[in-house]
């Protein structure tokens, strides 16, 4: 097979000419496989070489093989079925390229918000929210994150008290209820938002009584929350 022959495909319904050389420079993917001959290509009725992939999306495959450079116009946003493609190509370098400009192009068009939520129980039964134990839970993040959250949760004078509040990165708000945290992983999960970690810390301490020694538990419970917003 000349390496120099033009070969003429059909992506999807859209045309590309190009060279063998061109489909076969990276030899382990799917496309080199195609036309060193290892693996059978079908033709359409006029002689193209047929694959059944998005058409649209193959330009920017076959722009890599000929530069060996991923090159998006601005403002690109279909990372997701791009990878898609460029998985199905198993083209390495492409795929590498491709989570590089994804990332990038978040840092550039989103920011990292985040949510801590820590939860303090004390007493002599600090494990259990009983009536044996305090339960205090305190909030840090951005206002306009904290506001969002529902004032079921949080309370109706949430609004109030984070009103004196300044600070664009991080504000206080401590709430009350024992099962708040649970509540508020909830309702953060199913808006988009992901736990990025989750520690448990406790320590005891003695308590002297009138008669006897009283042993109280302190653990606290500290949840980090992040979600992507665009600037």
């Amino acid at each position: 097979m000349e390496e120099s022959e033009i070969i003429r495909l059909n992506v999807g319904g859209h045309i590309y000419t190009t060279t063998r050389s061109t489909l076969v420079r990276y030899p382990d993917s799917m496309l080199g496989a195609m036309f060193k001959g290892d693996i059978p290509s079908k033709v359409d009725q006029d002689g193209n070489f047929f694959i059944d992939r998005d058409g649209q999306m193959f330009r920017y495959i076959l722009n890599f093989c000929r530069s060996g450079k991923l090159c998006l116009p601005q403002h690109f946003s279909d990372y997701d079925l791009l990878e898609n493609e460029a998985d199905f190509y198993q083209i390495e370098p492409l795929i590498t390229s491709i989570t590089s400009s994804r990332q990038h192009a978040m840092k550039e068009n989103f920011e990292v918000h985040y949510i801590e939520i820590v939860e303090v129980r004390t007493g002599t039964t600090a494990t259990m929210p009983s009536k044996n134990s305090r339960v205090k839970t305190i909030l840090l993040g951005r206002k306009e994150d904290l506001l969002s959250l529902p004032s079921t949760l949080v309370g109706e004078e949430a609004a109030e008290r984070l009103e004196c509040k300044n600070g664009s990165n991080y504000v206080e708000l401590e709430i009350f209820g024992s099962n708040v945290r649970i509540q508020l992983a909830d309702f953060l999960s199913n808006s988009g938002w992901v736990n990025e970690n989750s520690d448990l810390s406790s320590s005891s301490s003695l308590t002297k009584g009138q008669d006897t020694s009283i042993l109280c538990i302190e653990q606290s419970f500290r949840d980090r929350w992040k979600i992507y917003k665009q600037k």
